[in-house]
């Protein structure tokens, strides 16, 4: 088993959710934690929150949009080019309209977040990584990168073009000591959906009407398996959905 204590962790979309859930399961394994987000609060509060729980574990915040030019240059003086892990999580959905009603600035934003971000990230901190001979990044990708739904055209592009790039840098670091792995969750209740609906929390609600979705407890324990199985062993990608959902479109619901 691969031990965490001491290894040095930047999160991305630290904030909430599945971000949020693996900064306080990295620290309670003695992780130093980075945590990235745009919400200062949020991340305050989650500082202190680890602090209480795990007095040991060091937590540097970053209120930072993932998609900010000077990214890099605060990165590098935060981290002093010292990271063993990169857990690439920012990312949304904007809205579930079909292509041709849909907004332009929302595919935009899902472009600049969910690939132009995450690519950015790992061209950036991947040398690190081959400087010090060791690292692992794991990307979030969704099962919208594997299937396609209707008024998901530019949020499952995004996911495929994840999917494609991990693959690809999975090729180009293999047998470097740097385990390249991605994650494709189906519905996890987070403020992902809260998000998409643009603030309509009746909207989102309806997503996990009826059945028991999954929630960032659970994906946070999947990437924890994931970073800590032997060196040898790359959890090349995980695909995991609800009992209750059999694709994007497949979900069963239970009467009230």
């Amino acid at each position: 088993m691969e031990n965490l204590s001491s290894k040095r962790a930047l999160i991305t979309g630290a904030s909430s959710g599945i971000g949020e859930a693996m900064a306080y399961s990295l620290a309670s394994r003695g992780c130093e934690v980075f945590l990235l987000a745009r919400r200062k609060d949020k991340l305050e509060l989650i500082k202190n929150k680890i602090s209480k729980l795990h007095p040991m574990g060091r937590c540097h915040i970053l209120s930072k949009d993932v998609k900010d030019a000077d990214l890099g240059e605060v990165l590098e003086e935060v981290t002093k080019k010292n990271l063993d892990i990169l857990i690439n999580n920012a990312g949304l959905a904007l809205g579930k309209e079909k292509v041709i009603q849909s907004d332009i600035r929302d595919w935009e934003e899902m472009i600049a977040t969910n690939m132009m971000a995450n690519f950015k990230l790992v061209h950036l901190i991947l040398p690190w990584m081959r400087e010090r001979g060791t690292g692992d990044i794991i990307n979030l990708c969704s099962v919208a990168g594997h299937y396609t739904y209707p008024g998901g055209a530019v949020y499952c592009a995004t996911k495929h073009a994840v999917k494609a790039f991990t693959r690809v840098l999975r090729e180009e670091t293999c047998g470097e000591n740097i385990r390249v792995m991605q994650i494709s969750p189906g519905m996890v209740e987070t403020e992902f959906s809260t998000v998409r609906f643009k603030g309509d929390k009746e909207a989102s609600k309806k997503v996990y009407e009826g059945m028991t979705p999954l929630s960032p407890d659970d994906i946070a324990r999947m990437m924890i398996f994931m970073l800590e199985s032997p060196r040898h062993v790359v959890i090349d990608e995980i695909i995991t959905m609800p009992q209750e959902q059999g694709s994007p479109t497949t979900v069963v619901r239970r009467s009230k």
